[in-house]
């Protein structure tokens, strides 16, 4: 398969399961988890979850040198651990839709760093579809605005810019790594690094419902090894910049999900803008330059 079309699809499923982050997360907080255990579950099971499949089936792939070890740590630390405490601050104090609006500015930073500090400009036709997919995505998530702490927008800002930093990063550091391996170590030091600052009580873990148990289970699974795998499987083959447009399929599949599981009522223009960041994805897809070798 074309490497270019085998990121694109990496990229696309890796979106998906991002998109059910919503569904598994509504779940968990109404039935009573906090967001510290929430995060820190999640990403501690995930991460013996893939060591315990990696040291039956694979123990050769464990194997990483020192230096991709400290990156994967750093990467999981400040980026992943980083990013997500600053998201889930700013779902606390703003709506939820202000809250991932702000998230979703990430490709827009993804993009000026990208030209600004490396080698890979962004062409007229890029740009373009940016701002158009930027402009569905506010049809798609544009709905009731509040802001309860003044800090959230800029936690909600922060999260978008650290993530940003996080795919630049992983894209020009991490492309001679198997992915599974980069995402074991970005998931165990993640899972560590908000262990530390959330201080969950894991002994009450067997004190979980049935519905937080599966909710947990699912984002370890569904929304943290298969897409973290397969955004840094994606990362080797497509530019930073495409990848993080691609990513605007994770808030059309939460809107869509959320649609058929919880009932939410989609407006026609929450619709058109779906349809108005699918083309733009295709389009930037279909026309985008070839990923620089020297990248």
């Amino acid at each position: 398969m074309n490497p270019r079309l085998r990121g694109s699809l990496e990229i696309s499923v890796a979106s998906v399961g991002f998109g059910f982050l919503g569904i598994f997360g509504k779940w968990a907080f109404q039935s009573g988890l906090s967001v510290g255990e929430l995060l820190s579950y999640r990403f501690a099971l995930a991460a013996v979850l893939l060591w315990i499949f990696l040291l039956l089936f694979r123990p050769s792939w464990v194997r990483l040198s020192v230096r991709q070890i400290v990156i994967a740590a750093l990467l999981g630390i400040f980026g992943y651990a980083f990013f997500s405490t600053l998201y889930f601050t700013a779902v606390d104090g703003l709506s939820i839709t202000l809250a991932a609006l702000l998230l979703y500015t990430y490709p827009f930073w993804v993009n000026v760093f990208s030209h600004f500090f490396t080698q890979d400009k962004i062409s007229g036709k890029e740009a373009l579809c940016l701002v158009a997919a930027s402009s569905g995505l506010v049809m798609l998530l544009w709905g009731h605005i509040e802001v309860k702490n003044i800090w959230a927008v800029a936690a909600g800002l922060g999260a978008a810019i650290s993530y940003a930093i996080y795919v630049l990063l992983s894209g020009r550091l991490q492309k001679n790594v198997r992915p599974i391996t980069s995402a074991l170590y970005v998931i165990t030091f993640g899972a560590l690094a908000l262990s530390l600052f959330h201080h969950p009580h894991y002994s009450a873990i067997s004190n979980l419902s049935d519905i937080q148990a599966t909710s947990i289970l699912g984002l370890a699974f569904v929304c943290t090894i298969i897409p973290l795998t397969l955004e840094l499987a994606a990362l080797q083959k497509l530019k930073s910049t495409e990848v993080a447009l691609l990513m605007m399929i994770e808030p059309i599949t939460a809107a869509l999900m959320g649609a058929l599981i919880f009932h939410e009522r989609l407006t026609p223009v929450q619709l058109l803008g779906a349809l108005v960041i699918g083309a733009a994805l295709v389009t930037n897809t279909l026309y985008s330059r070839p990923t620089p070798s020297a990248d």
